[in-house]
């Protein structure tokens, strides 16, 4: 899987709003059309239960689990969005890079639950690669312990194919006005890579415009793709939060 986030890293945060990048930050933030269910996951944990963020990004999701008092184990597949995690994070949370697949033999203990949010599994890149991932984060979850995987619903976007979409608003920080735009090229068959550019537009201080590009390949699956494939790996399915008309779902699952 290539390091497509290295440089993106920086720019990450624009994504997100204040409430979700600063602390205490927002349970499920990253995942707004799945909120709920993963509440209701995270609500049923026992205090300062142990939690692995095994796809932390630049550490939004984990942050928010560590303020609200869970011991919070973060990984990342990019060196660069672990060392943007362990910036941001509390000195408490542990931050390693690892990919999936070398979870068991990088990270010690288990845990009552592990996310892997951020539509962060459509760059495994092939079935195989996907299950293989999928084990390694089984191995990773306690007995009584839950998994949570977010993605885009990838059928309603090639259904809608949208070529520009825009972030809703313009964020400011540090004196830096910025705004990201997605650019979206797709092929014309589902089973084939998508390729979504990321423009990110800023405006400094001194009114100087810059911008600066990422190229992100996605290789897409169904919900029943990310389902079977759970089971193929050991899981059993416990709840969905998928609609057909939604942007995001996430799916719940327990070792089988």
């Amino acid at each position: 899987m290539p390091d497509y986030y290295r440089d993106l890293s920086a720019d990450y945060h624009w994504i997100f709003p204040d409430e979700i990048v600063n602390p205490p930050g927002v349970i499920g933030g990253t995942s707004a059309d799945s909120r709920e269910l993963i509440e209701a996951v995270v609500e049923a944990l026992p205090p300062g239960a142990p939690v692995l963020d095994c796809a932390c990004g630049i550490g939004t999701d984990a942050m928010a689990l560590a303020h609200a008092g869970f011991q919070v184990t973060a990984t990342d597949g990019s060196p660069a969005m672990a060392a943007e995690a362990r910036r941001r994070l509390p000195a408490g949370v542990e931050v390693l890079t690892s990919r999936w697949e070398d979870l068991p033999a990088v990270v010690a203990g288990r845990f009552e639950l592990v996310l892997c949010l951020g539509n962060s599994l459509v760059h495994t890149g092939s079935h195989k690669a996907m299950v293989a991932a999928l084990a390694g984060m089984r191995e990773m979850v306690s007995p009584t312990g839950t998994l949570i995987v977010d993605s885009r619903n990838w059928e309603l976007l090639y259904r809608e194919r949208p070529r520009i979409v825009a972030a809703d608003r313009v964020r400011e920080r540090d004196g830096v006005r910025c705004t990201c735009v997605y650019v979206w090229t797709f092929p014309e068959s589902f089973g084939e890579p998508c390729l979504a550019e990321l423009l990110f537009l800023a405006e400094h201080p001194d009114g100087s415009l810059i911008h600066r590009r990422h190229a992100l390949e996605f290789h897409p699956f169904t919900p029943a793709e990310l389902e079977a494939r759970l089971v193929e790996a050991g899981f059993a399915v416990a709840g969905s939060s998928y609609r057909h008309d939604a942007q995001r779902y996430a799916v719940a699952a327990t070792r089988g």
